[in-house]
């Protein structure tokens, strides 16, 4: 039996980069089944699941829009332990044949400076303080899985959660492929490359240049058209555009985390990927 477990594990890691794997497998899905322990009379300590559309961070973290009343929320409040399952969203024949990973951490409330005047709500370590700023970034990544975010978040008493804190993630990539990761492995900045030395000559470039490009990815990506589109800001998963058309900025991702030097090839599959959506209509 540990033998079994120790070859499984040297196989996962001979044959990928099961950290790496985690990242695309997030990036792909966009959604998955949240799981909480249940504080409901006479489910007390179980756990309760659903489906649940995520985003996630530059630092790799996943984070999920839900309201006050759900009963996620209910539970997250009195014990924030809860696991995120992913899975392949298309499996043909055996589902256990593919890929699927169960991220497990804590969840904490993100609340804004604005909105949170309770010191005790920071102390308790289920509560994540930031600046409006970061809040809509936030928001804009969540956007490009929920259009309609922005209703859920201002008017119907939804707030973010993040998985600050990762424990461990069960990684199966098919059979002999099993493998627990280390959370801070998989928050490795190697695995989350920042791009902080060429981002702000890039965005310089896409702006000063290729403006007609960042047209067409905003029409392509969303179907509308404007007369001036520009990037304001880009990460290793996607690019940050904002039109003069509409007082929201959006996020058009690449469909994968890259490396720094694969930024112009990514950039110009946007554009061909747009282009070819336009001309389809």
């Amino acid at each position: 039996m540990a033998d079994d477990i120790d070859m499984a594990e040297r196989n996962s890691r001979e044959k990928s980069n099961p950290p790496s794997d985690v990242i695309q497998w997030l990036v792909e899905t966009g959604h998955g089944v949240l799981s909480t322990i249940s504080s409901n009379k006479g489910t007390e300590d179980y756990p309760i699941s659903s489906v649940v559309p995520f985003a996630i961070t530059p630092e790799g973290k996943p984070y999920i829009l839900i309201a006050g009343i759900a009963a996620h929320t209910k539970n997250l409040r009195q014990n924030n332990k809860s696991t995120l399952f992913i899975s392949h969203p298309n499996p043909e024949g055996d589902p256990q044949s593919f890929w699927r990973a169960s991220i497990i951490g804590n969840f904490k409330e993100v609340k804004t400076i604005a909105s949170s005047s309770d010191k005790s709500e920071v102390a308790s370590g289920k509560t994540i303080i930031v600046t409006e700023e970061e809040e809509e970034m936030m928001l804009i990544r969540y956007r490009a899985q929920v259009p309609n975010a922005d209703a859920y978040l201002k008017t119907h008493n939804f707030s973010f959660w993040l998985m600050d804190h990762i424990i461990k993630i069960r990684y199966i990539a098919g059979f002999g492929r099993i493998c627990w990761i280390e959370g801070d492995e998989y928050l490795s900045n190697e695995i989350h490359p920042t791009f902080q030395s060429s981002k702000l000559e890039s965005i310089e470039h896409m702006n000063d240049d290729h403006v007609d490009a960042m047209i067409d990815i905003y029409d392509g990506y969303h179907g509308k058209t404007s007369s001036s589109v520009i990037m304001t800001d880009l990460d290793s998963r996607g690019v940050f555009l904002q039109c003069q058309d509409s007082i929201h900025s959006f996020y058009v991702p690449f469909g994968k985390t890259i490396a720094e030097d694969e930024l112009r090839v990514a950039i110009i599959k946007l554009v061909k990927q747009a282009r070819e959506q336009i001309k389809a209509r």
